[in-house]
């Protein structure tokens, strides 16, 4: 499992808020994720419910993801279920959005759970290293745009 987290000084609405409007990730954010969009136009990020699917770029990797529960979309979490590639490995990517200091601040974690038979290949000491990474800078991308926001 790939598990970074930051603490950001802005409330967890308004990290909500800035993580799944897509449309404002170039003025934050260009290397990682190219692309987050409801695969039905006529919806919003925020408004996906278990069954809609997620258009995601992450990486130059194109896919079509799934809100896969009533949980996954929620005030606390974002979370999508990628499809599995070769039947060898899946992922579970998550961006945790907790509250800290009695609101004023958010621990926002970002989580990608991986399965199938080569899933330890994921492992952060090994080809998880550079997700890692790429986790950590959107993170801090993240931190420096909501903070700015505020």
């Amino acid at each position: 499992m790939i598990e970074t987290q930051i603490e950001i000084a802005a409330p967890p609405s308004k990290v909500r808020e800035i993580l799944l409007d897509f449309s404002k990730y170039p003025q934050w954010h260009t290397a990682l994720i190219k692309l987050l969009e409801p695969e039905d136009s006529s919806k919003s990020l925020s408004s996906l419910k278990p069954g809609d699917k997620v258009k995601c770029n992450i990486d130059g990797m194109k896919f079509v993801a799934d809100i896969t529960d009533r949980k996954a979309n929620s005030e606390k979490l974002f979370q999508w279920q990628g499809p599995p590639v070769y039947g060898l490995i899946a992922g579970i990517h998550s961006f945790h959005i907790e509250p800290a200091n009695d609101g004023s601040s958010t621990i926002f974690k970002q989580t990608e759970k991986f399965s199938g038979p080569i899933a330890f290949l994921m492992a952060p000491s090994l080809l998880g290293k550079k997700m890692l990474g790429q986790y950590n800078q959107f993170n801090r991308d993240l931190k420096d745009y909501a903070e700015a926001s505020i």
